[in-house]
């Protein structure tokens, strides 16, 4: 199997005993990319705790399956599956426009009671 520069390969492997002999099964095979997120510290305790506590359950596991259902839900929102970037993202957060931006004095309006 070939694979991109900076993609893990991910394949799961069962080991079956039968005697003496081990047999390997390969299960599926899936590319995999790392993704760093900073996450509130409070949404990643519960998440430990869950995956802690749920059986067979891991932390990847968990983001992968609620990614999954976050984008099930998008896309009926958007009544079909997004269409391809046109474009790759920028990384890291969004920045304003510094040009186009007013200065903050006419930001603020008053309040009146």
């Amino acid at each position: 199997m070939t694979q991109a520069p900076g993609q893990a390969l991910n394949i799961s492997v069962r080991v079956q005993r039968s005697g003496t002999m081990n047999r390997f099964i390969y299960l599926r095979s899936q590319k995999r990319q790392r993704m760093t997120v900073s996450l509130p510290t409070e949404l990643l305790e519960r998440m430990r705790d869950a995956a802690y506590w749920t059986s067979g359950t891991t932390m990847a596991g968990l983001i992968s399956s609620a990614i999954e259902d976050l984008l099930h839900n998008l896309e009926s929102q958007n009544g079909r599956p997004f269409s391809p970037r046109l474009q790759d993202l920028k990384p890291g957060r969004p920045r304003a426009n510094k040009t186009n931006r007013a200065p903050v004095s006419e930001d603020i309006q008053t309040v009146s009671n």
